[in-house]
C-alpha cells in the first residue's frame, strides 16, 4: 500500500508542472515583416502548443491584439488580405462612402493655410505636405470597428481578453515607454503602431503616444514582469538600425528616433526565432503569403525543440470552439447616445443629425460609417476620432466623438507652370462657418497668359430632412487662344481668338445616393467672342470681329466623382449628365471684315443642350490600369452670324489638359460623340506612364462656305483623333507631366511639353 501511495505521489508531482506550465508569446515590431508572426502562430496551434499570454509592439501589437481577442490565423489572414485592411493603411476610401454632395469643385492650390479670424495672430496652420504619409481618415474609424467589441467584452481589462495581452507605445516627450494593460484596446494598438511621419499619433490621457518600437521593440521584459510565464516564445522580424549612409534619409531618421532594443531571450527563459529581411518594406502587406510561409516553415523546423521545452498541450479543435464561443459573447454594435467633444452646442446638433434624428433612436455600425464619412467630407471638420463605450444596462454603445473643427478662414495659393504657355497663378480664400448648418463664402482668382478668372461664390447647406445645398456664383473670365505653341517658346505669340464671360448662377443641389448629386441651376450670362475670319492677319492693323451673346438658361444635372486625383487620375469614376435650356440674343460687330448688316445684326433664339461625360479606371493588375472616356453632346442651337462665331460657341471635345488650352476647329461641333482609352502602367503609387487615344466623330460636321458662313456636312462624314503619351509624377502639392501628343487635324500637329502643378479652370456659363 505504501508503494502505491509513493507511485501516485510521484505521478502527481510529474503531472502538476505539465498542467501548470504557462507559455508567453512575444512579438516584435517591424511593419509588414510582422506578417511572419501569423505563420509562427499557425504552426504552434497546429501542433497543440499553448499560448497563454501575448505581448507585442507595433505590428506585433496588431497581430497580438487580434489573437488575444479571439482571431484565429485564418481570421487574421482573411482580414489582412482584405480590401478593407488595404484602405486602412493607404488611407483610401470605399466608393460607396464617398459623399459627393458635400464636395466643392477642385482648386489648383499648392499650399493651404488655415487662419482663425477670432485670433488670427495666435494660430496659423499651413498645409503644404500632409501631416502623415497615411491619411488617418480610415484608421480612426477602423480601430473602433475592429477593437470596440473586444474592449466592451473585457471591460477595458486586457487580462480579461480571450488571451491576456500587453502592448507598448512611446511617450517621446518624457522619453519613456508606455505599457498598456487596460483601457481602449483600439487606442492601445493604434498608439503602439504610430511610426513617426508614417502614421498620425494619438493622444491618450494628455500624452501624445507614438510607436512603441522607439523604446522597446521586443517587450520580453513586459512579458516577464506582468505574466511570469514558464517559457517565452519570441518572434523577431526587426533589428537595430545600422550605421546610416550619407544619402539615406530614412536610415538617418530611424537612427535618430529608434533606441537600441535587446532582441535576445536567454535559453533558460525561452525559445527565440529571428527572421532577417533586407528587401521587405514597411508597407509591403501584399506579400502576405510569402512572409507568412517563412514564419510557418521556420517554426515547423524548430518544432521538435519547442516540444522538448514545452510539455503541455492544448487541443486545437477545442481551442477553436472556445474561441468561437468567446467571440459570440461579444456585444453587437448598437448605438444610441452620442457624446461630442470639441464642438459648440449648435455644431453638436449638426453632427448628431448625420447619425440619427432622435437621441432615443438606435443606429448600427453601418449608419455610423455613413455618418462619419459624410461629416468628414465637410470642409469645416478636419478630424473625428470615434470611440464606442458599452452600456451593459441596455446592451447598447455610446458613441463618443472627439471632433476637431477647422479654423474659419482658408487661404490658398498655387497654379500651373507649363512650357506650352499655360502658366497660371492661383490665389483663393474661403470663409467657413459651422453652426446649425454649414455655410461658406469663397473668392478665387487665376491670372495667366491664356486664362484669367475672378469668381465669388457662396454656399449654404440647409438643415432640411433631405439635405439641400444652395450655391450662388458670380464669375468674370477670359480665355485667350494663341497660335500653336512649341516647346519652350520664347517671346509673345499673337492672340488669334478670345472668349470673355460674365455670368451669375444659382445652383440648388441634393444628394443622389452617396456618390452623386442632382443639381438644378438657373443663370444669366454675358458672353463675348473676339476672332479673325481670315488666315492672313496683320496684327498691327487688323481688328477683331466680335460676337456678343446675352443668354438666360436653366439646367438639371446628375453628377458624381470618385477619381483619386484632381488631374491624371488612376482610379475611380467621374460622370456628369446635364440638360440645359437656353434663350438669348446675339449681336455682331465687324472689325476689319465687311459687315453687310452695318452693325445692326441681332438674332434671338432658344435651344436645348444635352451632354454626357464619363471617365473611369479599372485595375487589371497591381501595375496595369485601363481607363476609358466618353463624351456625347447634342445642341439644337442654330448657327451664329458666321462660321468662326459658330465654331467658337459649338461644343468642344477636350479630354486632355493640352486640348483644354488649344482652339482646334476640327474638335468642335453642335452634335458629336467622342471616346477614348487610357492604358496606364503604374511604376509606383506616385509615378506612372499613361497613353491616351481618343476618337472624335461629329454627327454633322460644321463646314465653311465661300461666304464664311456655316453649314452642316454629311452624317458622320469626318472622323478625327488625338493621342498623347506622358510620364506623370503625382506629388502632394501638384503633378509633374512630360508629354508628347498628336492631333489628326491640322496636319503635322505634334506638341511636346512639360508642366508642373494643377491645370484646373473654374466653371463656365455654358458647359
Amino acid at each position: 500500500m505504501n508503494k502505491i501511495h509513493l507511485i501516485l505521489i510521484y505521478l502527481f508531482l510529474c503531472i502538476l508542472p505539465m498542467k501548470s506550465q504557462k507559455i508567453g508569446l512575444v512579438l516584435s515590431g517591424g511593419g509588414a515583416k510582422g506578417l511572419t508572426h501569423i505563420g509562427v502562430i499557425r504552426a504552434l496551434e497546429e501542433n497543440n502548443i499553448p499560448i497563454d499570454y501575448v505581448t507585442g509592439t507595433s505590428m506585433g501589437a496588431i497581430i497580438g491584439a487580434l489573437y488575444a481577442m479571439g482571431y484565429s490565423p485564418d481570421d487574421m489572414e482573411k482580414l489582412l488580405k482584405s480590401d478593407d485592411f488595404k484602405r486602412w493603411y493607404t488611407g483610401g476610401m470605399e466608393e460607396k462612402y464617398i459623399y459627393y454632395f458635400k464636395k466643392n469643385p477642385p482648386t489648383p492650390e499648392f499650399i493651404n493655410v488655415r487662419v482663425s479670424l477670432k485670433n488670427p495672430l495666435h494660430k496659423v496652420k499651413a498645409q503644404f505636405l500632409p501631416s502623415s504619409v497615411v491619411d488617418p481618415l480610415q484608421m480612426n474609424l477602423a480601430f473602433l470597428q475592429l477593437f470596440g467589441q473586444a474592449t466592451a467584452s473585457c471591460h477595458g481589462d486586457f487580462n480579461q481578453l480571450f488571451i491576456p495581452f500587453r502592448c507598448v507605445a512611446s511617450d517621446v516627450y518624457n522619453k519613456r515607454p508606455i505599457i498598456f494593460s487596460k483601457g481602449d484596446l483600439g487606442d492601445a494598438v493604434r498608439a503602439s503602431m504610430s511610426f513617426p511621419a508614417m502614421f498620425k499619433p494619438i493622444e491618450i490621457d494628455s500624452v501624445l503616444a507614438y510607436d512603441g518600437g522607439i523604446y522597446n521593440n521586443f517587450p520580453t521584459n513586459v512579458m516577464m514582469d506582468d505574466f511570469h510565464p514558464d517559457i517565452m516564445i519570441g518572434s523577431v522580424v526587426s533589428s537595430n538600425p545600422g550605421k546610416p549612409k550619407e544619402g539615406d534619409l530614412m536610415g538617418q531618421l530611424e537612427n535618430m528616433i529608434m533606441q537600441k532594443t535587446d532582441y535576445s531571450i536567454p535559453d533558460s527563459l525561452g525559445i527565440l526565432m529571428t527572421f532577417k529581411y533586407t528587401d521587405v518594406n514597411l508597407m509591403d502587406f501584399d506579400r502576405f503569403d510569402e512572409l507568412h510561409d517563412i514564419g510557418y516553415n521556420r517554426t515547423i523546423q524548430l518544432m521538435d525543440s519547442i516540444k522538448m521545452r514545452i510539455s503541455r498541450r492544448v487541443n486545437y479543435r477545442q481551442l477553436e470552439r472556445e474561441r468561437i464561443a468567446y467571440k459570440n459573447r461579444m456585444p453587437e454594435f448598437r448605438f444610441r447616445r452620442i457624446e461630442i467633444d470639441g464642438a459648440n452646442e449648435q455644431q453638436k446638433r449638426y453632427i448628431r443629425k448625420e447619425f440619427h434624428s432622435s437621441d432615443k433612436e438606435v443606429f448600427t455600425l453601418e449608419d455610423l460609417r455613413k455618418g462619419y464619412f459624410r461629416l468628414m467630407t465637410d470642409n469645416m471638420i478636419s478630424e473625428i476620432i470615434p470611440h464606442a463605450i458599452y452600456n451593459a444596462s441596455d446592451h447598447t454603445f455610446d458613441l463618443h466623438l472627439k471632433v476637431k473643427i477647422e479654423d474659419d478662414l482658408t487661404l490658398r495659393a498655387g497654379g500651373n507652370v507649363g512650357s506650352n504657355g499655360s502658366n497660371q497663378i492661383y490665389v483663393g480664400a474661403t470663409y467657413q462657418n459651422l453652426n446649425n448648418y454649414s455655410k461658406e463664402v469663397s473668392l478665387d482668382a487665376q491670372l495667366g497668359q491664356i486664362y484669367n478668372n475672378l469668381q465669388v461664390s457662396g454656399r449654404i447647406d440647409l438643415p432640411s430632412h433631405l439635405p439641400t445645398s444652395v450655391r450662388l456664383i458670380g464669375s468674370l473670365s477670359s480665355f485667350d487662344y494663341f497660335k500653336q505653341e512649341k516647346l519652350f517658346t520664347k517671346g509673345n505669340s499673337p492672340v488669334f481668338s478670345k472668349k470673355r464671360e460674365k455670368f451669375v448662377k444659382l445652383l440648388v443641389s441634393m444628394p443622389f445616393l452617396t456618390r452623386q448629386k442632382v443639381e438644378f441651376g438657373i443663370g444669366l450670362g454675358d458672353l463675348q467672342d473676339e476672332y479673325f475670319q481670315k488666315n492672313v492677319i496683320d496684327f498691327n492693323n487688323d481688328l477683331n470681329d466680335k460676337s456678343h451673346y446675352m443668354i438666360f438658361g436653366g439646367s438639371v444635372a446628375l453628377e458624381g466623382n470618385t477619381l483619386n486625383s484632381r488631374q491624371y487620375a488612376t482610379a475611380g469614376r467621374r460622370e456628369r449628365l446635364v440638360a440645359n435650356i437656353y434663350t438669348g440674343r446675339e449681336r455682331y460687330e465687324a472689325g476689319s471684315s465687311v459687315d453687310p448688316y452695318n452693325g445692326d445684326y441681332k438674332y434671338e433664339q432658344s435651344w436645348l443642350q444635352l451632354s454626357y461625360k464619363m471617365e473611369r479606371y479599372y485595375a487589371l493588375s497591381p501595375k496595369f490600369i485601363l481607363g476609358n472616356y466618353i463624351h456625347a453632346y447634342y445642341s439644337s442651337r442654330n448657327f451664329s452670324h458666321n462660321y468662326t462665331a459658330t465654331l467658337m460657341q459649338a461644343g468642344e471635345f477636350s479630354p486632355t489638359a493640352h486640348s483644354k488650352i488649344t482652339y482646334n476647329e476640327a474638335f468642335r461641333a453642335n452634335q458629336f460623340i467622342g471616346a477614348g482609352i487610357m492604358p496606364i502602367y503604374q511604376f509606383t503609387p506616385v509615378f506612372h506612364a499613361r497613353a491616351e487615344l481618343y476618337g472624335f466623330a461629329p454627327i454633322f460636321p460644321i463646314l465653311r462656305d465661300d461666304q464664311s458662313q456655316a453649314y452642316y456636312g454629311k452624317l458622320f462624314s469626318r472622323i478625327e483623333y488625338l493621342g498623347e503619351i506622358s510620364l506623370v509624377v503625382k506629388l502632394p502639392f501638384g503633378s509633374i507631366s512630360a508629354y508628347v501628343n498628336h492631333y489628326s487635324s491640322p496636319t503635322k500637329n505634334w506638341n511636346f511639353g512639360l508642366t508642373l502643378g494643377w491645370q484646373i479652370f473654374n466653371t463656365r456659363f455654358i458647359e
